[in-house]
């Protein structure tokens, strides 16, 4: 009877000492390694939605707008017929010539004369699209007038663009970001620039729709509002005329037997006109 007393009170002693902790140091007890598990999450947190129609995969991008290294000849003089916005049918002379001075151009990207028999002047260089497809890309009008020709990131909607003024032909730079993914033109971007000394400018730029259905109004901000016209040629071409009235912008296919056919807006228009120039 005492024997099983004492053999009681030692196994009551063993498990009292293994839960209070009286037996060896814990470091040398063998330990097992708890796996952490995340918080569960909150059922009343908002959840993150994105819209349908931007769950498509984006299309693969494709080779931005850019100058052609071994341009066409498009100088020369042409005969020009063709069809203003408001429909009435015209019939003039352009002539095209190289910049003498190119001041602001390059090897890769010379700047153009044009002279139409009317008295306009404008001014010029040679671009190529996604497709290889040659166009001469002109800002028209009065010494105030200028153009921007971006090229479209299909996957982003950014613009990318090249700037031309007519007062002094210089070539800048210009990059347009939206500032909501999307994907049509329409909407706010952020904009950041270069002139062709060097020198940066940042500012924001709005394109809304305006009358047809490849016509666009913009408005730029750097420093004070600038309003423009837009028109669209393709997917990845897209050029816009700035400087107030007058100033309008153009876009010449260069066709393989060496004709020119554009399309061409002006600012404040709601319409685009359209010519074929034969040399």
């Amino acid at each position: 009877m005492n024997m099983n007393r004492r053999n009681s009170a030692a196994i009551i002693l063993i498990i009292g000492c293994v839960l209070s902790g009286c037996g060896p140091s814990p470091a040398l007890w063998p330990t097992t390694t708890l796996m952490l598990l995340g918080p569960t999450p909150d059922p009343t947190m908002a959840q993150v939605s994105i819209p349908t129609d931007l769950m498509t995969p984006a299309p693969t991008p494709t080779e931005l707008v850019t100058a052609v290294s071994f341009p066409p000849a498009v100088e020369g003089t042409y005969t020009i017929n063709g069809s203003s916005p408001d429909g009435k049918a015209y019939s003039r002379k352009l002539t095209i010539t190289l910049n003498s001075e190119n001041s602001g151009g390059s090897k890769k990207q010379p700047i153009y004369q044009l002279a139409w028999d009317d008295g306009t002047n404008g001014a010029g260089i040679l671009i190529k699209d996604a497709r290889a497809t040659n166009f001469l890309a002109a800002s028209f009008g009065g010494s105030s007038c200028g153009a921007v020709f971006y090229s479209i990131d299909p996957a982003t909607i950014t613009l990318t663009g090249t700037r031309l003024k007519l007062n002094k032909p210089e070539i800048g730079s210009e990059t347009a970001s939206p500032t909501i993914m999307r994907s049509t033109l329409e909407g706010d971007y952020d904009l950041k620039g270069f002139n062709t000394n060097g020198s940066e400018y940042k500012g924001t730029l709005s394109i809304t729709r305006h009358g047809m259905e490849n016509v666009w109004q913009l408005t730029w901000y750097v420093m004070q509002p600038y309003d423009g016209i837009g028109i669209s040629i393709n997917k990845s071409l897209f050029a816009a005329a700035f400087g107030g009235e007058g100033c309008g912008v153009s876009v010449d296919e260069v066709k393989q037997d060496g004709s020119l056919h554009a399309t061409w807006a002006i600012w404040a228009g709601h319409q685009v006109g359209e010519e074929t120039a034969i040399k």
